[in-house]
Order: structure tokens, then sequence, then C-alpha cells
């Protein structure tokens, strides 16, 4: 469990600034802001799914790295903020 966690976190570092990048695209669009931090978490994922299908991988791991990315990209802490209204 430990591994699989490592490698997750290795691999959403180098994810997180193509996140990032997308998500500032997506930004300049008539989105929402409330559904920034979950738009993140979901391209993170898809992101992540896309790596693991080109290079044969593990679509769990390169999926649970792509949650993160796109957590940290956005930050968990807005997600959960935004969803309370505050």
């Amino acid at each position: 469990m430990e591994t699989l966690l490592n490698e997750a976190a290795a691999l959403a570092v180098v994810m997180a600034p193509i996140i990032a990048i997308v998500v500032q695209l997506v930004k300049t669009s008539d989105v929402n802001t409330r559904w920034l931090p979950f738009i993140s978490i979901a391209l993170g994922v898809g992101v992540g799914i896309v790596f693991a299908l080109a290079s044969g991988a593990d679509m769990f791991l390169y999926g649970l790295a792509g949650f993160l990315s796109g957590a940290g990209a956005s930050g968990l802490f807005d997600a959960v903020k935004s969803v309370r209204g505050e």
C-alpha cells in the first residue's frame, strides 16, 4: 500500500503542472468558479487514465495520481469551501 501511494504521489507531481495549465485555460471560459476544483479533479483523473492507456500501466495507479494532481492543482480545501458556500 505504501509503495502504491509513493508511486501515485510521484506521478501526481509530474501531472499537476499539466492540470494547472488546463484549469487556467478553463477559467477563461464562462464556467462558474465554484466548479473549478471539481473540474480540476475530473481532469486529473482523465489525464491519469489517458496516461495509463498510453503507457499500458495500471489504470488505478494513474487514476489515483490524477486525482491527487487535480486536488493539488486546485486545492482540495477550495473544493470543500466552495461546496459549503464560504
